[in-house]
């Protein structure tokens, strides 16, 4: 079952400043937050350390959805899945689904954002870990 102090917790066990992975969200393909987690302070491509307000998440959320959308199909470290270099630092982004075989869209897309040193594969590896966990709860609202 789906509640979001639950998704919360799941999103907060992502976040590791020793990956350099800072903030978290579960969102919508057009980029409708559902749940965020943040740590306390977030570093940017200046590496000045701040802690992260609400219009930077919702910028995050709009950049994750668009990335998505524009990267989702191309070869890389890992295909069905978004990944894109931006002034918020490095965003990967994959869907809840656990059926990527057909071309339906997802309901729900999970992002990881972390500072520009952050390490794309461990990126990658935890958010695919997180979202193939929430995949069979998710899809059942299908």
């Amino acid at each position: 079952m789906l509640n979001l102090s639950t998704l919360q917790t799941y999103l907060t066990q992502l976040l590791s400043p020793t990956d350099s992975i800072h903030t978290a969200l579960l969102l919508t393909p057009e980029g409708a937050i559902v749940s965020f987690a943040c740590s306390s302070t977030a570093s940017d491509e200046r590496n000045t350390t701040h802690a992260r307000s609400k219009d930077e998440i919702w910028i995050l959320a709009g950049l994750s959805a668009e990335v998505w959308a524009e990267t989702r199909g191309e070869e890389g470290i890992e295909k069905g899945m978004g990944m894109a270099e931006s002034e918020v630092g490095r965003i990967v982004v994959v869907p809840v689904d656990d059926a990527m075989e057909d071309e339906r869209e997802p309901l729900l897309l999970l992002a990881v954002n972390g500072g520009p040193e952050a390490d794309w594969k461990a990126m990658c590896a935890k958010a695919k870990t997180l979202g193939a966990y929430l995949a069979p709860s998710v899809n059942r609202h299908r």
